[in-house]
């Protein structure tokens, strides 16, 4: 179990679905706590702040669980009965992609969350009060402070949320930022499991759209202000910069992997397609052709 994170003034952030908010939490007190004096109002609002904190980052308070295991560094709560091994095949393979591609790496600290209601219902219920931001989208990846934990509960496409936000929780793992169309890129290529991406709706709508000499703007999507502002078309562009810098070659692989690494040594290595731009100035202008050539499977 985590141990709650109680510096009242850390800022606390929040993905769920295309809503990515900034917030600071209200100011608490410091270490000098002991020296100053507050009144009773001041004092009681002081603990309530702490015990929402509580509940949001307890999982485990007034709440009963069918399921509760821990499986390397995920700690797994679910309201049924749900197979937890079926879970960590899918989020294994999440992680040995995000390795083996871009050599992403779980710190040795690392520990998620993963929650799982048994109905759309009760997974509103529960955020409504914790999280009210959250409780209308699907499932969220949720990150304060050290704490990380993605929500979701029980439908046909379970398994495709917890790949997606978890995804979102291994990259803010790794990396001391993430690029908005990075972030959002990788997490809807890594969503659809390795075996059906071949057959993917998307990939084929993606391939006659660049037949009709189209193609995704990288630029336009690094021009994105925050992820309230994504629209449907930006998360199909930030699919296909992934899917084309993923598979395209190793050229292009290993300069998607360094440019990340470049962000986990701490450096400002810019925008991609500047970066990029320095490196192989065709990247830019391969990736309509990169999805033109593409046969789609209908098996």
């Amino acid at each position: 179990m985590f141990a709650l994170n109680a510096h009242l003034t850390r800022q606390t952030r929040l993905w769920c679905g295309n809503v990515f908010c900034h917030g600071l939490e209200r100011p608490g007190a410091t270490r000098k706590m002991s020296t100053q004096r507050f009144s009773c109002a001041e004092l009681l609002g002081w603990i309530v702040s702490c015990c929402c904190w509580l509940l949001l980052a307890s999982p485990t308070v007034a709440q009963q669980w069918e399921v509760h295991e821990t499986l390397g560094h995920v700690e797994l709560f679910s309201e049924f009965r749900l197979l937890p091994n079926v879970v960590a095949a899918q989020l294994a393979s999440v992680e040995e992609e995000l390795s083996r591609n871009l050599n992403l790496v779980q710190p040795d600290n690392a520990g998620i969350q993963v929650i799982v209601f048994k109905s759309a219902a009760s997974y509103r219920a529960y955020l409504s009060s914790r999280i009210p931001e959250a409780r209308h989208r699907r499932a969220i990846f949720y990150r304060s402070g050290d704490q990380y934990q993605i929500y979701a509960y029980r439908h046909e496409q379970l398994l495709t949320d917890l790949r997606h936000e978890y995804t979102h929780a291994i990259l803010h793992r790794a990396l001391p930022f993430v690029p908005l169309w990075i972030d959002e890129g990788l997490a809807e290529y890594l969503e659809v499991q390795p075996e059906r991406r071949a057959r993917s709706s998307r990939l084929m709508a993606m391939k006659w759209k660049c037949r009709a000499g189209w193609k995704p703007s990288l630029r336009n999507l690094e021009s994105i202000p925050s992820a309230a502002r994504m629209t449907g078309d930006h998360y199909r562009d930030s699919w296909a910069w992934t899917h084309y810098l993923l598979n395209e070659s190793d050229q292009t692989r290993t300069l998607f992997r360094e440019y990340l690494a470049a962000v986990s040594a701490g450096a400002a290595p810019g925008a991609f397609s500047e970066w990029v731009a320095l490196r192989d100035s065709e990247v830019e202008k391969r990736v309509g052709s990169y999805f033109r050539r593409f046969r789609i499977s209908l098996r």
